[in-house]
């Protein structure tokens, strides 16, 4: 492979590189090196040679992407192919950290969107026409670009301090008034691949809850594959726990947890939703956490998050299960388990100890 390009993703570990083939030019996204390097998704960009009549599969034998045929390639690619210069090619990442955009100088020409690789979708190529499992034609219209824009614009602030410290006394403001009093305590979170990040502790009646901050500045990867690319309500998240005072030694335990599992959606490139679990056993009697989104549970309280381009913010609450709830959650669902909460189901969300859901 030769590369003529790379850009590394600012939050998942993902390398896009554009590789100059005998006879094509592809963009591929490899997991990084210390990962795997495999190669997660490839794009056709455009033809080096003489466009063939008709696909051309030889490079297969070679490792390399096939050379796309007069059918499914533009008028805007010269017929005799066409080189691309490196030093006018640069890279726009999307902010769920696993999709890009290349621009050649200032001309979109290639597209490795957020829903890439669902139904054997490869991506968007200026140079392509129609669709094909190596590239579609790039979309008529300015929303294509316009999302990209959005995208440069959140990436050229994300490092800025003063952005992170508005958004979070924000977010401060709204866990206050979910309390009904100042927090206790907000410590630094996260770590360096997620530079502002921070875990907040406060007290309701008889009740302690951990939430995070600043999770939800990243969009989630993968979640435009589960409700398309209209997700702006459910592509961001914090995570919350709440326990009763005769648990509150938890809190330090939970608060590790949240931090790590706050990762998880860009380390290993998907997404917490309602219904999902993680296993988890450092807690006698339970074998895992369960999370929950109030969205599904009327009645089941949450901070008022304030909103963030354009989508609302959610809320998880990790709530720890037993064995044979989560048993009963594989064979027959969120929906069914929550319902064995009866009329306590909005607040299964507080550990006291006791399975919320089966009590054997």
């Amino acid at each position: 492979m030769n590369s003529i390009f790379e850009s590394k993703s600012p939050v998942c570990h993902i390398d896009a590189v554009i590789s100059a083939e005998k006879n094509a030019y592809y963009l591929y996204f490899f997991c990084s090196p210390e990962y795997g390097a495999k190669v997660l998704n490839m794009l056709w960009i455009c033809n080096r040679c003489e466009t063939p009549d008709e696909l051309d599969l030889s490079g297969l034998d070679r490792g390399e992407g096939p050379v796309l045929g007069k059918e499914n390639v533009s008028e805007l690619q010269p017929q005799g192919g066409m080189e691309l210069n490196p030093a006018i090619l640069r890279c726009v990442w999307f902010d769920t950290g696993d999709a890009a955009a290349i621009y050649y100088g200032k001309k979109l020409i290639a597209v490795i969107p957020p829903i890439a690789g669902l139904y054997d979708f490869p991506g968007f190529s200026i140079f392509a026409k129609g669709q094909t499992r190596y590239a579609w034609g790039m979309p008529e219209g300015p929303d294509l670009e316009n999302i990209i824009n959005e995208n440069k614009k959140f990436w050229e602030t994300a490092g800025d301090e003063s952005v992170w410290e508005n958004y979070k006394q924000a977010q401060l403001a709204a866990v206050d008034k979910f309390f009904g009093c100042p927090h206790t305590q907000c410590s630094p979170a996260g770590k360096e691949r997620f530079p502002y990040r921070s875990l907040v502790q406060g007290q309701r009646k008889n009740m302690i809850f951990n939430f995070t901050l600043g999770m939800s500045q990243y969009a989630m990867p993968r979640i435009a594959h589960a409700f398309g690319n209209n997700c702006s309500d459910q592509s961001r998240t914090e995570l919350g726990f709440a326990t009763v005072e005769r648990h509150l030694q938890l809190l330090e335990l939970m608060a590790m947890v949240m931090k790590d599992v706050a990762d998880i959606p860009w380390d290993e490139r998907s997404f917490l939703w309602h219904g999902h679990t993680l296993d988890f056993t450092n807690i006698g009697g339970f074998a895992a956490i369960l999370f929950v989104n109030p969205v599904y549970i009327e009645g089941m309280e949450s901070p008022e998050w304030p909103g963030l381009a354009g989508g609302r913010v959610n809320t998880l609450w990790m709530i720890p299960i037993s064995a044979a709830e989560l048993d009963f959650l594989r064979q027959k669902g969120v929906e069914e388990l929550i319902k064995l909460s009866g009329g306590a189901k909005q607040i299964c969300h507080i550990f006291d100890g006791i399975p919320k859901f089966l009590h054997y």
